[in-house]
């Protein structure tokens, strides 16, 4: 599931942030709204809403946010007091922690999977 067709399917679809294909970023990102990366990202990203990876992301860093949807390369944690999706060309090396957790198939992932019930 692509990024806009995720996004249109949440309550609040509005998109506060977009990091565009050909951006990099070093350093922490946190805010409140919704995100949507297409491009590069080293450091922690962090928001009390949804975060959204396309295929064409590259993170190195952890993610915390309400939904996270991982359509792309992530080294690092995850943790959503939601759900996680990871997309079928995702790749994830890292740890997740949610209260909802959605594999489609051909996504990779390595690491540990904690499901906080208390959330759900």
């Amino acid at each position: 599931m692509e990024a806009k067709e995720y996004m249109n399917k949440k309550k609040d679809s509005t998109i506060n942030t977009i990091i565009g294909e050909d951006t990099a970023i070093t350093g922490n990102i946190q805010l409140d709204g919704n995100i949507i990366i297409y491009g590069q990202v080293e450091g922690d990203i962090s928001t009390r809403n949804a975060i959204t990876l396309s295929t064409t992301s590259r993170i190195r860093g952890n993610l915390h946010g309400e939904d996270i949807n991982i359509g792309g390369n992530i080294e690092g944690n995850v943790n959503a007091a939601g759900k996680v999706i990871l997309g079928e060309k995702a790749v994830l090396k890292g740890d997740i922690k949610a209260a909802q957790l959605v594999i489609e198939d051909g996504a990779k992932f390595e690491g540990s999977c904690y499901m906080n019930l208390n959330n759900v």
